[in-house]
């Protein structure tokens, strides 16, 4: 509903009490139904996946745009989206909860929502071991505790055995793209980074204490990343024009589906496991050149050589740029 949208920044004061005042009497009036105890509405694609996870699809009767993981969530109705909601299909849908996104949903949305007397809990975990948490309280809410504290082991030894597996060198440099026009990146509290540094990597923007922002060309090129990652094919097209980054003279621009690791959901381990793979090739790689390099000054003097770029590099320097083709040419959307 328009008096509830903030996709401008700005609210009407007077239309939000004439929409209440119109909406609060239907509070009391639509009848209540009976096909389940328990009646779910999410505010973010990321919760609607929560609440399958630990196995109450079915309470599941509201959710908001995007909301596209497992393919059942396709079928719950939408009631609005980040920027508006739609306050009379919620009512008439008679919530038993409403799960909001902490840090996403707007603070004067769900206050309109407590005024109509609904049951709002805000959730969301920005750092990724408060995934299992999170689990185990959409778990408790839907009554599901078994399945949510199941859900939640799982995850944290699937985390476990990914921190076991990275190797703590020299990080990598990564850029992370969000957006292209404007260009738009993640700080330090994003949990993308946090996924970041667990595979052995450093956010070069990390030094900015914030979830998302845009930045300057310029200032991607001055840090030079070693591994830029994009969520679509076309972003690395763009990349690949500026061969004086690291990342793309060493063919590391690479396409992680955004769902992979903007949503923090158990299914975020496997866009860390494609991050991960990632940085090791690249740092296989750097490790080969340089080995490689060394090799060559030692024998035959002279300048190093980048033997990954070179027609005539050693067997195992090519082996591993093949490898690197290879696996980065493969579809990262399926």
């Amino acid at each position: 509903m328009a008096g509830f949208s903030e996709r401008a920044g700005r609210r009407d004061p007077r239309r939000d009490r004439w929409t209440l005042g119109v909406l609060l009497p239907l509070v009391f009036t639509i009848p209540i139904p009976a096909r389940s105890a328990t009646r779910i509405i999410t505010l973010s694609p990321a919760l609607a996946e929560m609440v399958f996870d630990v196995g109450a699809g079915r309470d599941l009767v509201g959710t908001v745009r995007f909301s596209r993981h497992p393919a059942r969530a396709e079928e719950v109705p939408r009631v609005g989206d980040a920027f508006s909601l739609d306050l009379s299909r919620i009512l008439f849908l008679h919530p038993t909860e409403i799960l909001a996104w902490k840090g996403g949903t707007s603070p004067a949305a769900i206050d309109d929502l407590r005024r109509l007397h609904l049951k709002v809990v805000s959730l969301g975990a920005n750092r990724l071991r408060g995934v299992a948490r999170e689990l185990v309280s959409v778990g408790r809410l839907t009554g599901h505790v078994d399945q949510a504290e199941q859900a939640a082991r799982a995850f944290q030894m699937a985390l476990a055995r990914i921190k076991r597996a990275t190797p703590d060198p020299t990080p990598i440099r990564v850029f992370y793209e969000i957006a292209r026009s404007p260009l738009d990146t993640i700080g330090r509290s994003q949990i993308i980074s946090r996924a970041i540094r667990i595979c052995g990597g450093r956010n070069i923007f990390a030094g900015i204490n914030e979830m998302a922002f845009p930045v300057s060309l310029t200032a991607v090129l001055e840090r030079n990343p070693q591994v830029i990652i994009v969520g679509r094919a076309r972003s690395v097209r763009f990349w690949e024009r500026f061969v004086e980054l690291s990342a793309v003279r060493h063919g590391a621009v690479d396409v992680i589906r955004p769902g992979l690791l903007a949503q923090a959901t158990p299914r975020m381990l496997r866009g860390i496991q494609m991050l991960c793979r990632d940085l090791a090739l690249t740092r296989l790689s750097r490790s080969t050149r340089l080995n490689s390099a060394h090799h060559t000054q030692g024998v035959r003097g002279g300048a190093p050589r980048v033997w990954a770029q070179s027609s005539s590099a050693p067997p195992s320097a090519l082996s591993v740029t093949r490898a690197m083709t290879k696996r980065r040419s493969e579809s990262r959307f399926r």
